[in-house]
């Protein structure tokens, strides 16, 4: 999750925007080392200015409140996640009817690599967002960083949703929270075995993609899906 390394939309115009956007960036770099290894509990505004090597009311100069620099680090490590696999798994959806085992077996182990690689380039931040996770409820007030998890999660159902429209296939809301929230949970507890090496990553990769198949198949009849040979 090296979100915090791409380039900004906005380029700073004089030297006095270009070092606001460093400390800017320096503020957001601190809060994220802090998170992964405090994790949402152990987050304050004076160890993220510390951290930073500013002053704790210079932290005003650039954030409104803790809180809104959890946001802003937040939705760049959503959108660095969810980016890059986002069309992939609508179109995969989109497209399943036709597939064949095999060709839904090649693009089905191609957008979970992409996951595990999200995940893999901060394993210690990917797990802290998943032991927290645990602390926080969907139904109550999120906390910052703590509900990253929960977001993604929210993210994941409304591509599902999008990939079923597209493909023009009825289904029931209920079903698609029991299926995301089923399948988030092996794809979460898969990645962390791999980190223990429990088994390998393409071991992991195939067996989530037998279970996807049958997860996706709930929804579309069987005459649908193209017969291979």
């Amino acid at each position: 999750m090296n979100v915090l390394d791409s380039v900004s939309a906005t380029k700073p115009e004089t030297k006095r925007e270009l070092a606001k956007a460093k400390t800017r960036h320096t503020l957001l770099k601190s809060a994220l080392q802090l998170y992964s290894v405090e994790g949402a509990l152990g987050m304050s505004m004076n160890k993220i200015a510390k951290g930073a090597g500013i002053a704790q009311p210079s932290f005003y100069n650039h954030f409104d409140s803790l809180d809104a620099l959890q946001q802003v680090l937040g939705e760049q490590l959503k959108d660095n996640y969810l980016s890059p696999m986002r069309m992939a798994w609508v179109d995969m959806l989109k497209d399943y009817p036709t597939l064949s085992k095999e060709d839904f077996n090649e693009r089905c182990q191609e957008c979970l690599t992409l996951i595990f690689d999200a995940a893999f380039q901060n394993i210690t931040l990917f797990q802290r967002l998943l032991e927290d996770s645990l602390r926080f409820d969907s139904n109550i007030e999120r906390n910052g960083l703590g509900s990253l998890i929960i977001e993604i999660r929210d993210e994941w159902t409304k591509m599902f949703i999008e990939g079923l429209q597209s493909a023009e296939c009825s289904f029931d809301q209920s079903d698609v929270h029991l299926c995301v929230d089923i399948a988030a949970a092996q794809v979460h507890e898969l990645i962390l075995g791999c980190h223990q090496q429990r088994y390998s990553r393409q071991q992991a990769i195939e067996m989530l993609c037998k279970n996807f198949d049958g997860v996706f198949s709930h929804f579309f009849t069987k005459d649908k899906r193209r017969v291979d040979g």
